[in-house]
């Protein structure tokens, strides 16, 4: 008997939709470079997730019940056409005209592109699955939260869904080996290791949290998948959160400052050239 929580397909099976999506990344090496391309949508998969509601659970009070519900969306095998459409486009790019990411730069180029499909606040109890994120092109934070955690945890990534009781919020996690030198992002442990926070909703740097979060209780954290990868560069990322802090306390930055979280060297030589910190402290401009 099928989980009740699985999508079961509704209509022609061999209906095929596309959506296009266009969004930004900077390699340490390549420059900021715009990518498109087209994702292929099972219709049948579509419209049978409009049908299916997968409960949220009242409170994090109940673990196995929170990880019964990541693991609908993750186990659902009528997803897997999906996750392996959307992934088959973001390996292209990696590998783009003879081109070759590492595995950091993978890892910023999934979030960057989850990042960038539009935020639409859902005030259903019903949260989309990955492939209505997909097909109607956004969704909200912890929609998109489990969307890029689920591709992540396919290509390797030891990641997590972070679950904020009091906010009601999810996020997702990447861990990380380094210590990091201070607050300016913070780190979240399950004991066992490491993870930083990372906002699917809008862009924003690896590690770094909203306010609203810094004063929040701690998140439970739930892995998904069984990937090994970490994040590398996170302490390139704090120099970067740092210096920003540092700039936006001295109302030193305004709406033109090209500011990208996409773009981890390009924000730093700004933040160098632009000696806006030269009579400070400046992490970037030591690099």
């Amino acid at each position: 008997m099928q989980d009740p929580r699985f999508i079961v397909p509704v209509g022609d099976t061999s209906r095929v939709g596309h959506r296009t999506f266009t969004f930004n990344y900077a390699s340490s090496s390549g420059g900021s470079t715009e990518y498109t391309f087209r994702v292929p949508v099972n219709m049948s998969v579509y419209y049978g997730a409009k049908q299916t509601t997968v409960p949220l659970p009242a409170t994090s009070m109940n673990p196995e019940e929170i990880k019964a519900y990541i693991a609908s969306y993750g186990s659902d095998p009528a997803m897997e056409e999906l996750y392996d459409s959307v992934l088959k486009e973001l390996r292209n790019v990696r590998y783009r005209n003879g081109g070759y990411l590492t595995d950091d730069e993978y890892l910023e180029l999934i979030v960057a592109f989850v990042q960038q499909i539009p935020l639409v606040e859902n005030p259903s109890p019903k949260r989309k699955y990955p492939v209505e994120v997909i097909y109607e092109k956004a969704g909200d934070s912890d929609e998109k939260s489990q969307l890029l955690a689920k591709l992540l945890a396919r290509e390797g990534y030891d990641v997590s869904l972070m679950v904020y009781d009091d906010l009601g919020y999810e996020a997702t996690g990447i861990r990380i080996i380094d210590e990091v030198p201070d607050s300016s992002l913070k780190v979240f442990s399950n004991g066992k290791k490491d993870y930083v926070f990372v906002d699917a909703g809008i862009s924003r740097f690896i590690g770094s949290v909203p306010e609203v979060f810094r004063t929040a209780d701690d998140p439970e954290i739930y892995p998904v998948g069984n990937g090994t990868k970490s994040y590398g560069p996170i302490n390139y990322v704090w120099k970067i959160v740092a210096d920003l802090t540092r700039l936006s306390e001295q109302g030193k930055i305004d709406k033109s400052a090209p500011i990208h979280p996409w773009d981890k060297s390009g924000t730093c030589s700004w933040i160098k050239n632009s000696k806006l910190l030269k009579d400070t402290t400046c992490y970037c401009c030591d690099m």
